[in-house]
Protein backbone atom coordinates (compact mmCIF):
# COMPACT_ATOMS: atom_id res chain seq x y z
CA UNK A 1 0.00 0.00 0.00
CA UNK A 2 1.13 3.72 -0.52
CA UNK A 3 0.32 6.80 1.05
CA UNK A 4 2.02 10.16 -0.38
CA UNK A 5 5.63 9.48 0.35
CA UNK A 6 5.20 6.10 2.11
CA UNK A 7 5.17 2.48 1.21
CA UNK A 8 4.51 -0.26 3.61
CA UNK A 9 2.96 -3.83 4.01
CA UNK A 10 -0.54 -4.14 5.51
CA UNK A 11 -1.01 -7.63 7.21
CA UNK A 12 -4.56 -7.59 8.81
CA UNK A 13 -5.65 -10.01 11.52
CA UNK A 14 -8.74 -12.40 10.44
CA UNK A 15 -9.78 -13.07 14.42
CA UNK A 16 -8.99 -9.62 16.00
CA UNK A 17 -7.17 -9.98 19.34
CA UNK A 18 -9.56 -9.33 22.76
CA UNK A 19 -6.53 -6.32 23.61
CA UNK A 20 -5.74 -6.08 18.81
CA UNK A 21 -2.50 -3.85 18.89
CA UNK A 22 -0.71 -2.48 15.84
CA UNK A 23 2.49 -3.95 15.29
CA UNK A 24 4.94 -1.77 13.36
CA UNK A 25 8.18 -4.17 12.10
CA UNK A 26 11.21 -2.17 10.53
CA UNK A 27 13.87 -4.60 9.34
CA UNK A 28 17.48 -4.67 9.29
CA UNK A 29 20.57 -3.06 6.58
CA UNK A 30 20.52 -4.30 3.69
CA UNK A 31 17.55 -6.07 3.77
CA UNK A 32 14.31 -5.94 2.81
CA UNK A 33 9.98 -5.66 3.71
CA UNK A 34 10.14 -9.59 2.57
CA UNK A 35 12.70 -10.39 5.34
CA UNK A 36 9.58 -9.49 8.02
CA UNK A 37 7.39 -11.26 5.67
CA UNK A 38 6.89 -14.49 7.95
CA UNK A 39 6.77 -12.35 11.54
CA UNK A 40 4.37 -10.27 10.35
CA UNK A 41 2.09 -13.48 9.43
CA UNK A 42 3.24 -14.83 12.77
CA UNK A 43 1.81 -11.71 14.74
CA UNK A 44 -1.24 -11.09 12.03
CA UNK A 45 -2.68 -15.02 13.37
CA UNK A 46 -2.28 -13.69 16.69
CA UNK A 47 -5.15 -11.15 16.13
CA UNK A 48 -2.84 -7.98 15.28
CA UNK A 49 -2.70 -5.57 12.62
CA UNK A 50 0.85 -5.29 11.09
CA UNK A 51 2.54 -3.03 9.30
CA UNK A 52 5.83 -3.77 7.62
CA UNK A 53 7.00 0.04 6.24
CA UNK A 54 9.77 0.34 3.28
CA UNK A 55 12.41 2.26 4.90
CA UNK A 56 14.26 5.04 3.10
CA UNK A 57 17.34 3.86 0.66
CA UNK A 58 15.89 0.20 0.55
CA UNK A 59 13.08 -1.53 -1.80
CA UNK A 60 11.61 1.25 -3.89
CA UNK A 61 12.33 3.59 -1.83
CA UNK A 62 15.67 5.16 -3.40
CA UNK A 63 17.79 1.97 -2.87
CA UNK A 64 21.50 2.45 -2.58
CA UNK A 65 23.30 -0.22 -4.92
CA UNK A 66 25.54 -2.14 -2.52
CA UNK A 67 24.60 -1.46 0.90
CA UNK A 68 27.54 -3.91 2.60
CA UNK A 69 30.48 -1.78 0.77
CA UNK A 70 32.17 -0.25 4.04
CA UNK A 71 32.09 3.43 2.51
CA UNK A 72 28.73 3.11 1.28
CA UNK A 73 27.49 1.73 5.14
CA UNK A 74 29.05 4.42 6.81
CA UNK A 75 27.77 6.91 4.87
CA UNK A 76 24.37 6.11 5.06
CA UNK A 77 23.66 3.81 7.91
CA UNK A 78 22.73 6.25 10.87
CA UNK A 79 21.38 8.31 8.13
CA UNK A 80 18.66 6.09 7.35
CA UNK A 81 18.38 5.79 11.01
CA UNK A 82 17.86 9.32 11.48
CA UNK A 83 15.53 9.76 8.56
CA UNK A 84 13.29 6.72 9.54
CA UNK A 85 12.69 7.97 13.09
CA UNK A 86 12.16 11.42 11.62
CA UNK A 87 9.25 10.59 9.48
CA UNK A 88 7.51 8.33 12.18
CA UNK A 89 5.69 11.15 13.13
CA UNK A 90 4.22 12.38 9.76
CA UNK A 91 3.83 8.06 8.67
CA UNK A 92 1.41 8.10 12.02
CA UNK A 93 -0.97 10.66 11.33
CA UNK A 94 -1.15 9.89 7.51
CA UNK A 95 -2.38 6.24 8.94
CA UNK A 96 -4.71 7.91 11.57
CA UNK A 97 -3.58 5.48 14.01
CA UNK A 98 -3.43 5.79 18.35
CA UNK A 99 -0.13 6.17 19.10
CA UNK A 100 -0.88 4.03 22.06
CA UNK A 101 -2.23 1.29 20.16
CA UNK A 102 1.19 0.40 18.52
CA UNK A 103 3.72 -1.88 19.46
CA UNK A 104 7.36 -1.21 17.83
CA UNK A 105 9.01 -3.99 16.32
CA UNK A 106 12.93 -4.12 14.92
CA UNK A 107 15.64 -6.03 14.17
CA UNK A 108 19.43 -4.85 13.44
CA UNK A 109 19.24 -1.42 12.01
CA UNK A 110 15.85 -2.01 12.52
CA UNK A 111 15.92 -2.24 15.87
CA UNK A 112 17.99 1.06 16.73
CA UNK A 113 15.16 2.62 14.33
CA UNK A 114 12.54 1.27 16.48
CA UNK A 115 14.30 2.06 20.01
CA UNK A 116 15.01 6.29 18.64
CA UNK A 117 11.35 6.40 17.65
CA UNK A 118 10.24 4.71 21.16
CA UNK A 119 12.71 7.07 23.03
CA UNK A 120 10.89 10.37 21.38
CA UNK A 121 7.01 8.68 22.35
CA UNK A 122 5.49 8.80 26.30
CA UNK A 123 2.41 7.35 25.14
CA UNK A 124 3.73 4.25 22.28
CA UNK A 125 2.67 0.78 23.32
CA UNK A 126 5.38 -1.04 23.62
CA UNK A 127 9.14 -2.25 22.12
CA UNK A 128 10.91 -4.78 21.23
CA UNK A 129 14.41 -4.81 19.60
CA UNK A 130 15.83 -7.47 18.54
CA UNK A 131 19.70 -7.46 17.67
CA UNK A 132 19.88 -3.90 17.70
CA UNK A 133 20.60 -1.03 20.37
CA UNK A 134 19.71 1.40 22.06
CA UNK A 135 22.70 2.71 23.27
CA UNK A 136 23.71 4.54 19.59
CA UNK A 137 27.25 6.22 21.07
CA UNK A 138 28.72 3.60 22.46
CA UNK A 139 27.47 1.13 19.25
CA UNK A 140 29.16 3.89 16.67
CA UNK A 141 32.58 3.56 19.26
CA UNK A 142 32.34 -0.37 18.98
CA UNK A 143 31.61 0.23 15.48
CA UNK A 144 34.66 2.55 14.40
CA UNK A 145 37.06 -0.09 16.54
CA UNK A 146 36.47 -2.78 15.10
CA UNK A 147 37.04 -1.26 11.56
CA UNK A 148 40.00 0.75 12.58
CA UNK A 149 38.27 3.73 12.24
CA UNK A 150 39.13 7.27 13.87
CA UNK A 151 37.03 8.69 16.69
CA UNK A 152 33.12 10.39 15.74
CA UNK A 153 33.80 13.95 15.61
CA UNK A 154 31.91 16.16 17.68
CA UNK A 155 29.83 17.62 15.53
CA UNK A 156 28.68 13.97 14.48
CA UNK A 157 28.75 13.10 17.97
CA UNK A 158 26.22 16.61 18.99
CA UNK A 159 24.03 14.97 16.17
CA UNK A 160 23.66 11.20 17.48
CA UNK A 161 23.21 12.59 21.19
CA UNK A 162 20.11 14.03 19.73
CA UNK A 163 18.21 10.44 18.75
CA UNK A 164 20.11 8.72 21.23
CA UNK A 165 17.75 6.66 23.67
CA UNK A 166 19.86 6.36 26.18
CA UNK A 167 19.62 10.51 26.46
CA UNK A 168 15.90 10.57 26.17
CA UNK A 169 14.06 7.78 26.67
CA UNK A 170 10.27 8.83 27.61
CA UNK A 171 7.47 6.11 27.34
CA UNK A 172 6.81 3.60 30.38
CA UNK A 173 5.72 1.55 28.01
CA UNK A 174 6.95 -2.39 28.38
CA UNK A 175 9.99 -3.10 26.49
CA UNK A 176 11.62 -6.04 25.04
CA UNK A 177 15.29 -6.91 24.49
CA UNK A 178 16.92 -9.58 22.53
CA UNK A 179 19.80 -9.88 21.61
CA UNK A 180 22.75 -12.78 20.61
CA UNK A 181 25.39 -13.39 23.25
CA UNK A 182 27.90 -13.95 20.18
CA UNK A 183 26.46 -10.98 18.11
CA UNK A 184 29.53 -9.62 15.74
CA UNK A 185 27.26 -7.41 13.53
CA UNK A 186 25.90 -5.47 16.22
CA UNK A 187 27.77 -5.96 19.53
CA UNK A 188 25.38 -6.72 22.89
CA UNK A 189 26.64 -3.89 24.48
CA UNK A 190 24.56 -1.14 23.11
CA UNK A 191 21.57 -3.29 24.57
CA UNK A 192 23.46 -4.20 28.17
CA UNK A 193 24.17 -0.62 27.99
CA UNK A 194 20.70 0.50 27.74
CA UNK A 195 18.94 -2.33 29.96
CA UNK A 196 21.24 -0.96 32.72
CA UNK A 197 19.80 2.87 32.48
CA UNK A 198 16.49 1.43 31.96
CA UNK A 199 16.90 -1.10 35.15
CA UNK A 200 19.40 0.46 37.33
CA UNK A 201 19.07 4.32 36.71
CA UNK A 202 15.71 4.90 36.02
CA UNK A 203 14.33 1.70 38.42
CA UNK A 204 12.32 0.08 35.71
CA UNK A 205 10.77 -2.80 36.09
CA UNK A 206 8.89 -3.63 32.89
CA UNK A 207 12.06 -4.64 30.95
CA UNK A 208 12.74 -7.61 29.35
CA UNK A 209 16.50 -8.74 28.15
CA UNK A 210 16.83 -12.06 26.84
CA UNK A 211 20.31 -12.84 25.70
CA UNK A 212 20.56 -15.97 23.50
CA UNK A 213 23.57 -18.21 23.60
CA UNK A 214 25.55 -19.55 21.00
CA UNK A 215 23.96 -16.92 18.69
CA UNK A 216 25.90 -14.03 15.98
CA UNK A 217 23.48 -11.73 14.63
CA UNK A 218 20.31 -14.00 13.34
CA UNK A 219 16.66 -14.04 14.39
CA UNK A 220 16.07 -17.45 15.11
CA UNK A 221 12.80 -19.55 15.82
CA UNK A 222 13.75 -19.91 19.68
CA UNK A 223 13.94 -15.24 19.66
CA UNK A 224 10.20 -15.61 17.49
CA UNK A 225 8.56 -17.89 20.16
CA UNK A 226 9.26 -15.71 23.15
CA UNK A 227 8.39 -12.51 20.67
CA UNK A 228 5.45 -13.89 20.51
CA UNK A 229 5.11 -14.75 23.97
CA UNK A 230 5.80 -11.55 25.26
CA UNK A 231 2.97 -9.74 22.69
CA UNK A 232 0.41 -11.99 24.08
CA UNK A 233 0.87 -10.93 27.79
Amino acid sequence: MKLKQFTFHLFEAKIRHKNERTIVIYHGWGSTVESCMNLAEEIAKMGHRVLVPEIIYHDTRSPLPNHFNAEVTQTYFWETIYESIDEFNEFIAELGIPMGNIVLVGSSMGGFIANGIFANHKNLGGLVNINGSGSFLLSEKIFRERDNRTSLPFKEQQRMMKYNPVEKTKSNSPILLMHGDSDTTVSIKGQEDYYHILTETEGRENVKFRIYENNNHQFTSEMMKDLLEWLNK
